[in-house]
């Protein structure tokens, strides 16, 4: 062999050394491999620390699948060392009601009118899962990402129609995200976060049911901390429809109940609970999250750690869902949700 390889290898072996102590793995791989030094030939304790260091790079892989919200609006949409990350609210309401159920939903367009009534409970086990990915940064010209939401209303508690799913809501969008913070310097007013977004809504169904929208749409959001963990996040969301045929435009006067836009308010206590109000043109939700440990009772009767959290959520207006974007109703439910930071 070479002097070069010689040294080559060395210096190979040097640096999955400092790896192996640098790397914070409680384990026996690394212990094993400084193990073999003195007892094995220089070839063996090399591919023990490459094995070590592809096994490592593999749970760190797994890890960062999926990540929660982090602490901080300008965090949010930082890009992250992850397939996904968390976009909207994720939560599991394993039983909610309605006050009125929509058994006609109806809209403008004649082939969107749905001629005969069918009997939906009042009861839904509705979840929403919401995620994001960044396709690509410009560093303080911001970034771009990809965005998922799905929201679903599960007939479980109808076992007399074998459960189905009354509604299901797709929603795709592309978002261009700025920190005007760091784009123009010094400019106090600048909020935390502008968000640039072309989203595209529907439910999947063929017509009479068929219900879908495009938008494109604006959203500052800044954020103020008042100390001991107390953060408060305003977002405020103003959308332009994309027009539509109205011969095949399955839901025309659809921003009559949705309005042009949206506010979001958040107040929460870093890893202790948060509270998210949603206001619409005609319609307002409210979300409250805690952790199982916050609940005295909830926890003894299932003690340990829980990687979810208690959910409420309240729902009064039009449009909880596109099938009922014209729909007047009220609806509160209870359930799970995924931790939000």
């Amino acid at each position: 062999m070479n002097k070069l390889a010689v040294c080559c290898r060395r210096i190979v072996f040097l640096l999955l050394s400092a790896i192996a102590v640098c790397t914070p793995v409680e384990g026996s791989d690394w212990k094993a491999c400084a193990e073999l030094r003195d007892q094995a030939s220089l070839t063996s304790e090399l591919d023990c620390y490459r094995q070590a260091a592809r096994e490592q790079l593999l749970v760190e892989k797994q890890i960062s699948i999926m990540t929660p919200r982090p602490r901080g609006l300008i965090k949010e949409w930082l890009p992250v060392n992850a397939l996904l990350s968390a976009h909207k609210l994720n939560y599991v309401l394993v039983y909610s009601i309605s006050s009125a159920t929509n058994h006609t939903p109806a809209s403008p367009n004649p082939q969107n009118q749905v001629a005969f009534p069918s009997t939906q409970d009042e009861r839904d086990l509705k979840f929403q899962f919401s995620m994001k990915h960044d396709l690509t940064e410009f560093g303080r010209y911001g970034s771009l990402w990809f965005g998922y939401t799905q929201l679903s209303f599960w007939q479980l508690y109808d076992a007399a129609n074998s459960r189905p799913f009354r509604e299901n809501n797709y929603e795709p969008e592309l978002i261009y995200s700025l920190r005007p913070g760091e784009l123009f310097q010094g400019f106090k007013l600048a909020p935390g976060i502008l968000n640039f977004g072309l989203v595209h809504q529907s439910n999947g169904q063929s017509n009479p049911r068929s219900r879908s929208w495009n938008r494109f749409y604006i959203q500052p959001g800044v954020e103020h901390t008042y100390g001991s963990g107390r953060r408060l996040v305003l977002l405020v969301r103003l959308w332009q429809r994309i027009s539509e045929d109205f011969a095949t435009d399955d839901n025309p006067d659809i921003t009559d109940y949705l309005g042009n836009g949206d506010v979001e308010l958040r107040y929460s206590l870093d890893g202790k609970w948060e509270a998210t109000a949603i206001v619409r043109n005609r319609s307002f939700e409210l979300n409250l999250a805690a952790p199982w440990e916050s609940i005295r009772l909830l926890t003894l009767a299932a003690p340990g750690e829980h990687n979810t959290n208690i959910h409420f959520q309240y729902f009064s207006g039009y449009g909880e869902s596109l099938i009922d974007y014209n729909h007047k109703h009220t609806r509160w439910g209870v359930g799970m949700s995924f931790p939000f930071d």
